[in-house]
């Protein structure tokens, strides 16, 4: 919300079509969208859909969202032939699993479809990401799957100069910057950076809208 909420202000002064679509990619069974619909008051203009390669976890999503009354909605698709439009595209622990022309392709292929904005949240590569995923997916997790998958997660955590210049290099419509991307001689304050891309006519107003947590986010290029 720190980084969403300001957006959907932004798009709000300078969209015309109703509702704001906000489409989540690779949401597995849809906790970050259904934290958003149960408790982020995006207001009524704002629409929430989840996709998902895996038709298992898309199902069980939806249900999870019928019982709970939530106004939100999950389908199956393939990250990298999105047939929908959507004004933002965001996900959450999903890019470190494409490399190269695969990362590159991810993001071109939402600005293919006429976002307006990407919202990219990942672990932050750093000296310490190993270590401290591992504390924690030894003390959270019971399967050995889910144990080793979330170390290997760290280790593969692309560094910001990746992160920036797959986004750049797809000839993208956008202009990009990490929220928290910068280095630091303690990473384990923020774990996490946010990829961040708008249309350039947006880039200013979304500045203006962060308020004080503008200085964590990098010039827009």
């Amino acid at each position: 919300m720190q980084l969403l909420g300001p957006l959907l202000d932004v798009l709000r002064g300078t969209l015309t079509e109703r509702p704001i679509r906000v489409v989540d990619i690779g949401c597995g069974m849809g906790f970050v969208l259904r934290w958003l619909a149960a408790y982020g008051a995006l207001g009524d203009d704002v629409e929430l859909l989840g996709c998902d390669f895996n038709p298992t976890l898309i199902g069980n999503a939806g249900r999870l969202a019928r019982e709970e009354g939530l106004r939100c909605h999950f389908r199956v698709a393939n990250a990298f032939t999105l047939e929908r439009s959507a004004h933002v595209f965001l996900s959450t622990g999903v890019i470190h699993h494409f490399r190269g022309e695969g990362l590159t392709g991810f993001l071109r292929s939402q600005a293919g479809v006429g976002a307006s904005a990407l919202l990219h949240c990942d672990i932050k590569a750093s000296w310490a990401a190993p270590l401290g995923s591992w504390i924690f997916h030894m003390a959270r997790m019971r399967e050995p799957l889910a144990r080793h998958d979330g170390v290997l997660s760290a280790v593969r955590a692309h560094p910001r100069e990746v992160l920036l210049r797959a986004a750049r290099d797809g000839g993208s419509p956008l202009v990009f910057a990490l929220f928290d991307g910068r280095p630091s001689p303690m990473p384990i304050l923020r774990t996490l950076n946010t990829l961040v891309g708008v249309k350039p006519q947006l880039a200013d107003a979304f500045r203006a809208k962060l308020g004080t947590l503008a200085a964590r986010l990098e010039a827009f290029s």
